[in-house]
């Protein structure tokens, strides 16, 4: 559906999924996530990603990919709606707590650092690592911060999070080499080479595997949210697998981001 294709374009399945899983985390560790706080995280969202495409499409007349051709043909468009966003987003501070604004400004501050610095962090290989821990860090801060005693064990579903994260982000980029060196842009999937990526990935995926495994075994309680970063670790090993299938009208970026909405089998 032609519909389905600008959601995609302007980012919004990954807002929604975000929101899901902000709102899964919370009911994993048994604390109400209010309406305010999703639609903050939505606004951060949102306006990351379409900051960030319009840092990519700014400089360079003639792009290849049509998502970025479309936010270069929109771009008057895209600015002016993140700036109704981004007020939104100032008017919703004064129904969030003072502790969520206060760590939310350091997460906006790193947010504001990899915008400027992006283009000098991807020949770092450390550009993926980054968007992937701020996406993680930004769904757990809110649940974080209201439970009464911080454990190891939500240090490590929060990284198990960020690593599903950076395995999705470097997935899809490896079916886009053509289209982001012919745009001049790095990825770790350019530098590295498009097989010694693919056994990264797959490393990881392992990892991610295994712990999802280990950590049901001892920590009954996370049952659920490990069954959900399991069946994401297959459904992203499974499009590492398959790359012919996936490669056709872009199926493996509609199957790599879906797997942030797996959440709501256990939120119906």
């Amino acid at each position: 559906m032609e519909i389905l294709k600008y959601i995609r374009w302007l980012s919004l399945d990954i807002v929604v999924g975000g929101v899901i899983f902000l709102n899964f985390i919370g009911d994993q560790l048994n604390v109400e996530v209010p309406l305010a706080v999703s639609l903050a995280l939505a606004v951060c969202i949102w306006l990351i990603y379409s900051l960030d495409h319009q840092r990519d499409v700014r400089h360079k007349l003639h792009q290849k990919g049509a998502r970025r051709i479309f936010h270069k043909k929109k771009q008057k468009t895209i600015i002016m709606t993140a700036l109704i966003i981004g007020l939104l987003g100032l008017i919703l501070l004064f129904y969030l707590p003072r502790e969520l604004i206060q760590w939310g400004l350091l997460v906006a501050l790193l947010c504001l650092v990899y915008l400027i610095l992006s283009a000098g962090l991807s020949a770092l290989l450390v550009k993926e690592v980054m968007v992937a821990l701020l996406y993680g860090g930004g769904v757990f801060l809110f649940p974080l911060l209201q439970i009464d005693q911080l454990e190891g064990i939500h240090g490590i579903i929060l990284l198990q999070l960020s690593l599903l994260a950076f395995v999705n982000i470097v997935l899809i980029s490896t079916f886009e080499l053509e289209e982001d060196c012919f745009n001049g842009f790095s990825s770790l999937s350019l530098s590295l080479g498009k097989r010694a990526t693919s056994q990264l990935l797959g490393g990881l995926l392992i990892i991610s595997g295994l712990s999802a495994l280990i950590i049901t075994y001892y920590h009954h309680y996370f049952m659920h949210l490990e069954i959900v970063y399991l069946f994401a670790t297959l459904q992203l090993t499974i499009i590492l697998l398959r790359p012919s299938w996936f490669v056709v009208a872009e199926r493996y970026r509609i199957y790599a981001d879906a797997i942030f909405f797996y959440p709501l089998i256990f939120l119906w």
